[in-house]
Order: C-alpha cells, then structure tokens, then sequence
C-alpha cells in the first residue's frame, strides 16, 4: 500500500479526494476520488486482498423494451479505438488468469466488473474494458451481430440477432415471465416498468441510430463509476484515465436516477401468458402477490427483509412458506418468491406454482391469512435467533463463489447510484447489530414490519401467469408479420440494399481479425505463470479403524466437515430413489422434533448443512459412488451439531407420508424450475449416459430419467416409498462407508478429533461393502450411435454430442482437453455464436469420464450448429493451430491453479482429489503434459476424436417442437418423435 498521508481536497492527475473512509469489514481503506472536469467517480478499496478487481457502472435507464442497454453491453465489448479487433473480450478471456471476467444489464445500470489475482493481467483487463467503455468502435456489424438484423432471400424474412435469440430463450421460460412482470408492475411510472434485456417482439423495432444515441447520452464519464478493488497503490489509475480518457470529454448533465414509483392508494392485479406445451395441465399456472416496499438506500431495511426472508421462506418448514404447502392450493412456492435489491425499492414476492389460475383469489387470501396468523401469533423467538445467528456467521466465514470486491461493489451500489455516497451502503456488520438493537427494542419488531410494509401497504399487486398452448404461436406470428411488412416497406431498391447488408454482414463474419489488430491486444505469457501447482496436504488419522482426512488451513474459527458414505453396493432400484432420499432427510422431523423444529435447530447449529450424492470415475479406474454430506459450523459448535446431525441420517422420520408428498411436488418442480437455464446441462448429462455404466447412473440420479421417475409417483405409491425410504436409512447406517473429511484451524486440530472420533463411534458396525456389478443394457458395448429428442416450450434449442476422449493420463488426452479450450473460444464461437446466433457454445474434455461433450445454449439452430462442430473438428485434425492459440489456452488452463479459494471451495477440491485419487503426481503430469503440446499433437488429438465418434456417438436435442418440425427435414436424425418433458 501507498505511504502517501492522504488529506481530503487533495488532488492527484485531475481528480479531487473527496472522501476517506475505514472500513474494517474489508480490511481496508476506502478513498472517493471525483474528476474535477467531468464529475465522474472512483471509490478505491484499499487492502491485502491479492484478487485484484474493477469494474466500470453506468445508469442505463430504459424507456421502452427494445434492449438497447442489453444490446450495448455486448457491443461495448466488441472492438475499440486502441484494440479493433472483433471481440476483445473473448481475445483476453483465451489467455487470461482472471478470476471474474463479465459485463451485465440490469434494470437499471450496466456493469463491467473482472478480477484477476496477477498484476499484470488485472492491468491488461483494465486497460482494455477502459477503452471499450469509453471509445468502442460500435460498428453497425457489430449491432446485427449482437442485436438485431433482417434476414431475406429475396421471398422469406426473418430476424437473428445473438440479444434477440437469447430473449426469445428468455421469454419461453414461465419463471422469468413470472419474475419481470411480478416487478415490473409495481413500477409502471418508472423505467423499472420496461424490460431493460429487451422484449423480441420490440428489439426487432430497434434501428442502428437509436443504438447509438442511446450510447452517447449515457457512456459519457459524466455518468460513469469507477470501484476498484485490492492490493493496488492508491490512485494508482487516476493519471491512465485522465491523460487518456477524461481530460478533454468535458462534463454533461445526464437524467440518469430512477426516481420513486408513486404510491398507490388500492392493489391491483394483472394477467400473463406463458408457453405451453400440448398436454400440460391448467394446473400450470403461477399466481403471485407482489410488494413495493422501502428503499434500498437504507441499510437497515435491507438487512430487515433479507432477514426476514430468511425467517418466513428461507426453507419449507419455515412458516409462510409452510402455510402456502400445506393449503395444498399448488404443487409448490413460486421460484421467484423473495425479495431483491436490484431496484430502488425493494420489491417482495411470494406464491404458487403449479396452480389452477381460476384460483388466484384464494392464493392471494392465503398469502394474506399466513402473513396475519404470523402477526398475530408472533415468530418463533428461537427460529429468528437462529436466523440471526446465521446472517452473523455469513459475516464471519471468509466468502467464495465471487470475489470479494464484486460483493462490495453491489453492496456500494445500493447507494451511490441514487447520489449517496458509496461507503453508505457499503457495510454489513453495522447494519445487522442495528437489527440486532431494533429486536432488542422491541421484540415484535418483524412482525410491525410485516404489518406496515406488507398486509397495510396497498402497493401490491397480484399476479396470475397462465399458461398458454397458443402463446409462442401468437409472438411468431407477431414477429413473422413484423419482418414481412418491413421488407414489404422497403421497396425493390430497398431490399437491394437490405440484401448488400446481408452480404457485407457475412464478409464482416467470415474475414476474421488481421494480424495487426490482434498485436494490440495484452496478452499474458507462461512465463507469467506459476512454475508448479499447489500441493494437496492432509494429516492422516485412524480413528476405529476408519480414515480421517484433516487439512489445516486459516478458517476464522469456521470447521468444515465432509463426510463420504459410500453406496457403490446399493441396488439400481435403490440408487434410482437416493436423491429423493437425500432431500427427504433435510425435509422432514426428527423422532418427537417437527421438520419446523429440526430447521430451525440445523439453522442454529450450522452454517450450512448439505447431502447430495456424487459419483464419477477416478484415476485408478475406479468408480466413485458416495452419498457426500458438506456441513460447516462454528467452532464453539462442532460438538453439537455433529450430534444433531449424527441423529437426523439415521432417526429422521423418513417414512411421514405427509413430509414424503411434500417432497416429492418440491423436487418436481425444481425439476421444471432449472430446465430452461440448465437444459444444456442436462442434454449434456443424457448425451454421455450411453458411454460407461457411472455416467448412467448419474444422468439416472441426476438428469432427465430422474424427473421422468419423479414424475410418475403418485399418491398411491408414497406408502411404498416410506418402507423403501426406511430400508435405505438402515442400510446406510454402516461405518465401514464412511470416508471423513475436516479442515479447521491448525491450532483446534487435537481439540476436534476426539469429538469425531466420537462421531464414528454412533455408526454401527455391519461389516464392510462390497460393490454390485453393474451391467446396464443402455451402455455402450463398443459401437452405439444414439439420438434422443425432448420437447419442451420454447423457440431455442440446447444441444449436447457426446465422443470418448482417448485414454486417460494419455498425451492424446491432453491434446484433447486444449482443444476443448481452443474451440470454444475460437471458431465455435465466431461461427455458432457469431454466425449462428447461439448464445452460447462450449467443447469440453472431461478428462475423469474420458468424454468430450459440444454443447450450445439458446441456439436458434439445430443441424447447422452439429455441422459446424463436425467441420470445424475436421479442420483441426488437419490445419496447423496458431501458436498464440496455444499458449492463450494453455494460460487459461494451466492459470486456474491461481485462482484464491475460499476455505470451504478449498476443504471440498481437497477432499475430491482424494476421493477420485487425483494425486499431485497425476496433476504435475497433466500440466507437464499440457505445457508440451504443439499443434502436431493437437492435429492428433482431433483426428483421435474423429476415429472415436466413428464407433461410438451421442447426439441428445432439448427444443421447442416448432424447431423440431422446421429442421426434421434437415437431417434424418430428426425425423423421429420427441419425447415431451413433464412441465
């Protein structure tokens, strides 16, 4: 850090320091710079922290629902003044180190946030999003690509567009048709009343000049925020953005703050459709009651409805989401009930799914009835403590999943874009003790704030969403009749033009980037890297003959326990009913305790209490099949909780009928909740099925097969069920499964062995397992050639083919698993993406299951997209590979050793290596392996790849039937009936 006194009114490279704040929570410094000529802000963070982070904000306010805001965040990235190439941001994201790399639209900002824990890469990143932000090039390529464009052949017209695909995929999705409306029509004088992603049927209206001018009033450094994040010199980027950036702009006066919505004096209601599939039920419906409530600028109230949301919904024991299951008017809560803090005002959500839409009155009635019984019967004191107690523990655990400064960022956020300053929201310790104070106050203070801010405020709305067999049909035709009238509107030398524009849109496409524009991009070198990886430590203890793993490590007081069970002797019956096994136990009471009991004694225990089954291959060839249990709690008690949680695997009332049918709606409709976001993964899962009896049975456990399983339950089986849910608890109940796993302090090491020691002890002792043979007749047997369709509602597909890599541990392999980077970042996405108008395309090596899976996401294709991954593997086997190509993969690869881990993502890759015998022997090989590759081996590596899918392939197709009936003609493949998935 900077030895510098700072004093406030210095000035340092045109900019003014305007505030200096402490900020404990971040170990850190914060300083507020403005620039004196265009007012524009940077709040720096200042600290230890080696992940380095930025990112730029701009208010970006929508006035309708054309997505120009969306649309600017994926052009902004597409080429600027100092690095014309077509696509900086895929250029940097093939040799970076970078922990985070994004750009986002939300309602109403844009942010363009990455971190990096290498110095010199963070600079690299910085350098290019600073000119792509403020001096993009914005070609009108670049807005047919990215936005919209007609297409003609002189007689049919039809729109692409990479934005308009992937909100075509959006708008087919019932949940996030729930979601926007439910907020958006709380704010109808607002910007927040538009869809600032876009709506198809609008982005199609949106020409070249709107995009640009929407950029000049709103990219100006006048509306620009700055936040960095790290171990960085103070100011350090001050003297960069003025000299190049800031000095000459001038200022300009931009409307850019979203004021407040009025209030309403009486609720309202509103109806929507969504997409659905012939034979879906009416019981497909989503009825919502909806809530403008206080402003996000204030700390304390934010703080009030997170936790609050945590007390009455954070899990189905909890009591308003409990009143809601057991009215029984739907099969489960609404996904989109909550809250967030992406708007002004917080809005709250909360209602069914899975319910008869004639039924929206009674669904309102009792959301109002439970939040009232809740107001007058009082919470549960020892159920709000416990929820207290985990928002303190949040505090206290040191975070992963993002870095910490995009944390704080979006904390910052909350105030400084409505004018206060960014250390105002910034905080979360003070906050939640002010909660803390307010309860002591007054005892019943969430029960006033249900009463105030949700049964008296008339600012809701109820909101019924209904789905509809004629719903895409009518958007189709709407844009069909859209395109046509707009080439009817040309006239005969406008569509002579509008024809050029298509060719000279594909020479754009297909004549790549020059070698000159590509030397202006920073690029990292393996030199920059690190020279070895980081070794995997354990202690080793016995403990009753059975295998304690320990990794010390700094945790702040936090123990992270993991336990394997393993279930490789379990029948295929019996695996088939493990997930519904594994959700049963974490939703259900406890001998005389109640699952509202138990939630809230698990709540109070842990930080997080998780099981799940896992299975895959290991280097030994070996399957892994183990019933994996993560739970995490504070030091003071491990004791406690390993108890409690001792207790729940083997006393839970896994056979309450009631608890088992609740369960069963609540794990259909996580089902049907993830399909749109995640098909690709699970085309990806089904795709790789046929290829070894362990993947099988994951896409058995874990895939479509399952939710088809799910499915066909009924209430006549669930008597059934609860003796097969009780033979598995005893059968599980076996020491010899156990593999254990725990990371703490150094120091509390020789305190927690004995307790787990203790631990092992309360298993019984059944002698040991042996494996089942496993013989499934849908596994490959050296020659299969599979094609499987799925139906479900939408205008995009997801797709996944699926080959066998070559031999683990072999060059070949590695070959492979760099061509996976490769591809993905190259012609994959210039031509399905760029081309093609998928949102998104990947190849991957799973370099454990010896696959290689192509998937694409949102893809307004089907055959076209298999075709072009076929070709481009073909061109691989034979053409030379660009060296940087190489060396930009192999950065990316070989570079993910650098990314920080937080103690539980560290305690868990610990113990998988362990589990799956990845030794550090194995890892310096793979890198060794991967560090000596040229473009003669990958030629091998992709030739490899061919001869294998020659024998065996697996192609496994998610879409809406429209896109199934348009491209059956294509290829034969498609000529077959697809299977409809249970929405």
């Amino acid at each position: 850090m900077s030895e510098r006194q700072w004093a406030l009114g210095d000035e340092l490279s045109g900019f003014q320091l305007v505030e200096i704040s402490t900020l404990p929570e971040y170990k850190g410094v914060g300083y507020l710079f403005r620039h004196i000529e265009t007012n524009m802000e940077v709040f720096q963070v200042v600290n230890d922290d080696s992940e380095l982070f930025f990112s730029y904000v701009f208010k970006t306010l929508p006035s309708n629902d054309c997505g120009i805001a969306h649309i600017l965040e994926h052009s902004v990235l597409a080429g600027s003044e100092r690095y014309p190439v077509r696509d900086p941001f895929m250029t940097l994201l093939k040799g970076s180190t970078n922990t985070f790399m994004n750009a986002m639209t939300y309602p109403d900002k844009t942010l363009y946030p990455a971190a990096s824990p290498l110095k010199k890469d963070f600079d690299n990143l910085f350098c290019v999003y600073t000119d792509a932000v403020f001096a993009p090039l914005l070609r009108e390529e670049t807005f047919w690509q990215e936005g919209v464009r007609l297409v003609t052949d002189g007689e049919n017209s039809h729109f692409e567009g990479v934005v308009y695909n992937e909100m075509l995929g959006d708008g087919s999705d019932h949940d996030s048709i729930v979601g926007k409306n439910s907020v958006r029509t709380l704010f109808p004088d607002t910007p927040y009343a538009f869809e600032s992603g876009g709506n198809p049927e609008q982005i199609v209206r949106l020409d070249y000049q709107q995009f640009l001018s929407f950029y000049s009033q709103f990219y100006h450094p006048s509306n620009c925020k700055l936040f960095l994040y790290g171990n960085l010199q103070v100011g350090e980027k001050l003297a960069f953005l003025d000299q190049e950036y800031l000095k000459t702009r001038g200022s300009l006066k931009v409307n850019s703050t979203c004021k407040l919505a009025e209030s309403w004096k009486q609720e309202r209601s509103v109806s929507f459709t969504s997409p659905m599939e012939e034979g879906q039920t009416q019981e497909s419906s989503s009825v919502v009651l909806s809530w403008a409530t206080s402003e996000v600028t204030k700390p304390l109230e934010v703080v009030t409805l997170s936790t609050l949301v945590d007390i009455i919904l954070g899990n189905p024991a909890a009591p308003l989401y409990k009143a809601l299951l057991d009215s029984e008017l739907g099969l489960d809560i609404s996904p989109e009930s909550g809250m967030s803090a992406d708007f002004r005002q917080m809005p709250f959500l909360v209602g069914f799914k899975g319910i008869d839409a004639e039924k929206a009155e009674a669904a309102k009635a009792c959301i109002l009835g439970a939040l009232s019984s809740i107001v007058e019967e009082g919470l549960d004191s020892d159920l709000v403590a416990s929820c207290l107690k985990r928002a303190r523990f949040k505090q206290l655990e040191i975070p992963g999943g993002m870095p910490t400064g995009l944390r704080a960022l979006n904390r910052s956020l909350r105030g400084w874009l409505f004018d206060f300053g960014p250390t105002a929201t910034i905080q979360s310790v003070g906050p939640l003790e002010e909660l803390e104070q307010q309860l002591q106050a007054n005892p019943r203070y969430f029960e006033d704030w249900i009463q105030t801010n949700l049964i008296d405020n008339p600012h809701r709305c109820l909101v019924t969403v209904k789905g509809d067999a004629d719903h895409q049909k009518r958007q189709n035709e709407a844009i069909a009749k859209y395109a046509q009238q707009t080439k009817e509107a040309l006239g005969k030398k406008g569509l002579k033009q509008l024809v050029l524009q298509n060719e000279r849109f594909l020479q754009f496409e297909n004549e790549g980037d020059t070698p000159q524009a590509l030397a202006t991009v920073p690029y990292l070198h393996l030199s920059d890297l690190p020279s070895t990886i980081k070794p995997n430590t354990h202690e080793h203890v016995s403990l009753e003959g059975q295998d304690l793993f320990v990794r010390s490590q700094f945790c702040n007081q936090i123990v992270y326990a993991d336990i394997a069970i393993r279930i490789e002797d379990l029948s295929e019956r019996e695996l088939l009913l493990l997930p519904f096994y594994t959700r049963l136990v974490q939703m259900t009471g406890l001998g005389e305790l109640s699952y509202v009991q138990v939630a809230t004694k698990l709540k109070h225990l842990t930080g997080d209490f998780n099981l799940f089954v896992e299975m895959g291959s290991s280097c030994i060839d070996e399957d892994v099949l183990v019933l994996l249990l993560r739970t995490k709690m504070l030091l003071e008690d491990f004791d406690d909780a390993m108890q409690f949680i001792q207790r729940l695997l083997f006393e839970a009332n896994v056979d309450d009928l009631r608890q088992i049918k609740q369960v069963l709606n609540n794990y259909k409709t996580d089902f049907a909740d993830s399909i749109t976001y995640n098909a690709h993964g699970f085309a990806s899962l089904c795709a790789a099925s046929v290829f070894s009896a362990v993947q099988y049975e994951g896409e058995q456990l874990s895939g479509l097969h399952q939710w088809f399983f799910l499915d066909a339950l009924t209430d006549a089986d669930l008597p059934q069920l609860a003796q097969e849910m009780l033979a598995l608890q005893q059968k599980l109940n076996n020491c010899h499964r156990l593999i254990n796993h725990l990371s703490c302090d150094e120091e509390y090491v020789q305190t927690l062995v004995p307790v787990w020691e203790h631990f092992v002890r309360g298993f019984e002792d059944k002698g040991p397992i042996a494996a089942r043979k496993r013989n499934y007749e849908a596994v490959s047997k050296g020659e299969v050639h599979e094609v499987q369709l799925y139906r479900l509602p939408s205008t995009v597909s997801y797709a996944a083919y699926a080959m066998r890599t070559s031999a683990r541990g072999s060059i070949e392999q590695a070959a492979q698993m760099l061509l996976g980077q490769i591809l993905s970042g190259n012609d994959l996405w210039e031509v399905i993406r760029g081309q093609g108008g998928a949102y998104g395309v990947s190849a991957n090596a799973d370099v454990m299951e010896q696959m290689f899976v192509f998937s694409t996401y949102r893809d307004p294709r089907i055959v076209g997209s298999l075709s072009d991954f076929k070709r481009v593997l073909a061109k691989y086997a034979t053409q030379s590979i660009d060296a940087k190509h190489i060396e930009n993969a192999l950065i990316s690869t070989v570079g993910s050793e650098l990314k920080p881990l937080s103690p539980s993502q560290d305690s868990i890759l610990a113990f998988r290596r362990l589990l799956y015998h990845i030794t550090d022997e194995f890892r310096l090989m793979r890198r060794e392996q991967l560090l000596g590759l040229d473009s003669d081996r990958l030629n091998r590596g992709a030739e490899a790849l061919l001869e294998l899918a020659k024998t065996e392939d697996s192609y496994v197709v998610l879409a809406g039937s429209q896109l199934l009936e348009a491209e059956k003609d294509k290829h034969p493949m498609l000529d077959r009936p697809a299977v409809r998935l249970p929405l």
